[in-house]
């Protein structure tokens, strides 16, 4: 298959319009024309994620962030940077990223997250101008209150998580409203309260963040930016799996550990 084909597929259901300003997505390394045969899914561009693809004779790797955000004003071999661009062209790997308009899509990411919470209905928390039932984050309501500690244990176990880290005055609180946003979104905390969440789960939480919802109220659930969006694989391998291109995963992560 053609790389603008597999291209063109993705761009139905995750449209490049649906990005942050801020983003970078698509292909940002390689020819449209070119014939792929394995796709390799990676959260990100690491050097052990490329060492893969060569080993597996991977054409494509798809990942969700993207490798290349800002401008590029030379590619020094002996950088981190143009290494890796070195040896994605020099054995003829493509590179595609879908960032946030996968967040962002409707059957996208977040959207994902909560199929694996069970929650069938939600709202955006923040609607893209190009499509108001698309956006960042979603809004959902739990059938019936639930104390925090049991949610928590929940969690762990949908989204495959060893820890979290939880702010809140007590694992004993109720919850009912829910909010959620992949990777980092504690910048919507505030929002996120004045649409009436109990809890917000999110990822790359800081510390002044934390100190200041836990005093607002509001209990967060910090489940790690890597955790959060590693599930990325799992959704797009579907596709791949529907068109009849060959796919493989590799996720080199998560970058923190607990010891």
């Amino acid at each position: 298959m053609i790389a603008q084909q597999i291209i063109n597929g993705l761009e139905e259901r995750y449209p490049k319009r649906l990005a942050e300003d801020w983003d970078n997505v698509g292909l940002l390394l390689g020819d449209n024309k070119q014939e792929i045969k394995k796709v390799q899914l990676s959260l990100d561009i690491t050097d052990k994620a490329i060492e893969n693809a060569v080993k597996n004779g991977v054409n494509m790797i798809v990942t969700h962030h993207p490798f290349i955000f800002k401008g590029i004003k030379n590619i020094d071999f002996s950088t981190t940077i143009g290494k890796k661009i070195r040896d994605l062209i020099k054995n003829d790997i493509s590179v595609y990223s879908i960032h946030t308009n996968l967040d962002s899509a409707q059957g996208g990411l977040n959207d994902y997250l909560l199929s694996l919470l069970d929650i069938c209905e939600s709202k955006v928390i923040d609607k893209n101008s190009e499509n108001e039932s698309c956006g960042i984050g979603r809004l959902y309501k739990l059938k019936e209150e639930t104390l925090l500690k049991e949610y928590i244990v929940q969690l762990k176990e949908r989204f495959q998580l060893e820890n979290l880290r939880v702010i809140t005055e007590s694992d004993e609180v109720k919850i009912k409203r829910v909010a959620l946003i992949n990777g980092s979104g504690m910048s919507y905390w505030r929002k996120v309260k004045s649409l009436g969440a109990d809890l917000f789960i999110t990822g790359d939480v800081g510390y002044h963040e934390a100190l200041e919802a836990k005093e607002s109220g509001l209990t967060v659930i910090d489940i790690g930016h890597f955790e959060g969006e590693q599930h990325f694989v799992r959704l797009l391998k579907t596709y791949f799996e529907k068109i009849n291109i060959d796919v493989i995963i590799y996720n080199d992560g998560p970058t923190f550990k607990i010891y």
